[in-house]
């Protein structure tokens, strides 16, 4: 079964999951990205029953990630950490972008940033997390989430919705990352432009290889966001895989490891070829 047959931008991190006569179908997301996969998600979508997701996706649920990221009153300051010159650099390269608000339909959203005054405004009092993804988001300047466009399609077509993982598990995963990798990251702005054009090849040729060679020092490549997770989530998806017709949207960043879980337990994962 392919799922390939549009021209523009195809879809290659999509893995099938076989065993005992039962198939499903593990969908690695860019979280964030500059096209659009909606003909390839309806195709693959229609011929599923169950499509789980990381976790809610409803406005109410990301409302309430962005409020939790707003209260960072006690936490460390990425604003203080940064160095003067890259907070220049950035208020220099950010701060005056304006625009409509992406069309992603996540919670950041509600944190398109549009103002001269970029890092004073909006890292000061929050969470580093949040003050890192506000950050990457606006330089990013992508303006599609696949997960959404998956919700929206299986809301649609009347899917069994399901998800990997609660708002408080999310939270307690973003609280986890390392304040110093936060940091690192963001004080490297250099780095940034090859990091985006890097990332966004390779998950349009599907090259996991080439993804992780380059993004290892990513703040979110860390064990709350990606080991500790990725266990849990094959754990919850296991159930429904063994019942079949399942499609699972998780970022591409934990195929690795919930493909080698399920290769463990003798499924048959294979990488879908365009």
């Amino acid at each position: 079964m392919s799922f390939f047959g549009w021209k523009k931008k195809r879809l290659r991190t999509v893995w099938r999951v076989d065993k005992d006569g039962h198939t499903s179908f593990l969908v690695g997301t860019a979280h964030f990205s500059p096209y659009r996969f909606e003909r390839t998600l309806l195709k693959l979508i229609q011929g599923v029953e169950t499509v789980l997701f990381e976790g809610p996706l409803d406005k109410e649920s990301m409302a309430r990630v962005v409020q939790y990221g707003q209260q960072g009153e006690n936490t460390p300051s990425v604003y203080k950490a940064l160095d003067p010159a890259v907070i220049r650099e950035i208020n220099r390269q950010l701060g005056a972008q304006s625009g409509p608000p992406t069309t992603a339909g996540s919670y950041l959203d509600l944190i398109h940033p549009t103002t001269s005054d970029f890092l004073e405004v909006h890292t000061r009092g929050v969470r580093p997390w949040m003050a890192f993804f506000t950050i990457w988001s606006a330089f990013l300047n992508w303006k599609h989430s696949m997960d959404m466009e998956a919700f929206h399609i299986a809301q649609k077509l009347k899917k069994k919705i399901g998800y990997l993982e609660t708002i408080e598990d999310q939270l307690a995963a973003l609280d986890g990352i390392p304040f110093e990798r936060i940091v690192n990251y963001l004080n490297h702005i250099k780095h940034w432009r090859v990091h985006k054009e890097v990332f966004m090849k390779a998950f349009l040729e599907g090259d996991l290889q080439k993804f992780f060679s380059m993004t290892g020092e990513f703040p979110t490549r860390c064990e709350s966001i990606i080991a500790k997770r990725d266990p849990i989530f094959f754990k919850r998806m296991k159930t429904f895989f063994d019942e079949g017709k399942t499609a699972a949207f998780v970022g591409v960043a934990h195929i690795p490891g919930i493909r080698k879980l399920f290769l463990d337990e003798d499924y048959r994962v294979i990488q879908e070829e365009s």
